[in-house]
């Protein structure tokens, strides 16, 4: 069986897997396959068809026309082979040595079942001098994390931005195959639908993976795009949904798988309506800023008789402080967003994996538990 299936969701036919189909090809010895999953209606490029007709490692998968991006996501994986899967859109990058690094895992720690790892943020949008610095991880090493740790930062938000702080999941993340043969026999969900599936991932890799281990040196990178609010399919009596923002879409998320599992949503809490009052703090333009601030405070009004709204009091500010410092800063090595001319997430990827440790080095290393233990 192939170890690794890394799966490419296209969603329009704008979105061109191409480059970064040739860049994990070029690694001959890779023991991977790419599944590329697309609407039935969608026409990819005639490159991008005569590549896979001529290496067997590339499978293209027609889902239907139409098809929500929850449910390619699901098509892209029930397709994937692999002993591990990941998935990436068109535009990101991942380090095609993965399947080094999680052959590696099932020697040295048999028993996890959950890989993740820094991914660097890259905005293709960005304007040289005027985007943040971004940050390589001094460290490399591969710890295992504590389940219950993990539990309450993602579903209690404690020390969340406008989403928590929790890289496992699908997206941007591995999983196992045993990992994946359970996800997919959970129920599909046919009454509730998200524009943010790596959240419905997330949330049920934490819930039902064995162990978690997370890897300090980046390994792929997210070429980001704001969120786009949409009117969701929510036909239940909950006020936080992704017509909100970021995060109400990921409460939606939660509480829906929560649903789906007989429990209840108990992430109403004091980090959350911080969460909120960032997500809110983020827009830059007062007119939008109102508008997302007034509906969060009717969701927050509305939710357990309002008795988290006195806590939400966002600020608006029109400029965002950018933090433009290089060198070395604690643990971390900051530098330009367009380093060595890097214009989009595959050519910074690519730029800094010449300054990071091998992915060979790190694997002849021993796993290590969070207190630097040999695990």
């Amino acid at each position: 069986m192939t170890k690794l299936s890394i799966c490419i969701p296209v969603e329009t036919a704008a979105q061109d897997a191409l480059p970064l189909v040739m860049v994990l090809l070029e690694n001959q010895h890779a023991d991977l396959e790419i599944v590329i999953a697309k609407p039935a209606d969608i026409a990819l490029s005639g490159a991008l068809l005569g590549l896979a007709a001529g290496d067997a490692r590339i499978t293209i998968t027609d889902a239907d026309q139409g098809i929500s991006r929850q449910h390619l996501w699901r098509h892209a994986v029930s397709t994937a082979k692999g002993d591990w899967v990941t998935l990436v859109n068109p535009g990101d990058m991942i380090e095609s040595e993965l399947a080094t690094m999680v052959t590696f895992l099932e020697t040295s720690s048999p028993g996890v079942d959950a890989l993740a790892w820094n991914a660097f943020q890259i905005d293709r949008h960005a304007e040289p001098g005027k985007a943040s610095s971004i940050a390589i991880p001094a460290s490399y090493h591969i710890d295992t994390l504590d389940k219950t740790a993990m539990l309450r930062s993602f579903f209690y938000w404690e020390n969340s931005l406008n989403s928590p702080k929790m890289p496992f999941g699908l997206y941007h993340a591995a999983i196992r195959r045993s990992l994946v043969d359970a996800l997919l026999q959970l129920p599909v969900p046919q009454d509730w639908s998200t524009p943010v599936p790596q959240y419905e991932w997330a949330a049920k890799v934490l819930l039902f993976a064995n162990e978690l281990a997370f890897c300090a040196r980046p390994m792929s990178a997210v070429s980001t795009q704001p969120f786009a609010v949409q009117v969701p399919l929510h036909p239940w009596n909950f006020p936080f949904h992704s017509g909100l923002g970021l995060t109400g879409a990921v409460a939606e998320v939660q509480f829906h798988v929560l649903r789906e599992l007989e429990t209840p949503w108990s992430g109403g809490c004091e980090a959350f309506v911080r969460a909120t009052t960032i997500d809110c703090m983020m827009e830059t333009d007062k007119g939008s800023y109102k508008t997302k601030g007034n509906a969060y405070f009717a969701a927050l009004k509305e939710f357990e008789g309002g008795h988290l709204a006195p806590l939400f009091r966002p600020e608006f500010h029109e400029v965002r402080a950018k933090d433009t410092r290089r060198g070395l800063h604690g643990s971390a090595l900051l530098v330009d967003r367009f380093l060595g001319g890097a214009r989009d997430a595959r050519e910074f990827y690519t730029t800094v994996k010449l300054m990071m440790a091998p992915v060979g080095l790190i694997c002849g290393g021993t796993l290590r538990d969070e207190n630097g233990k040999a695990a």
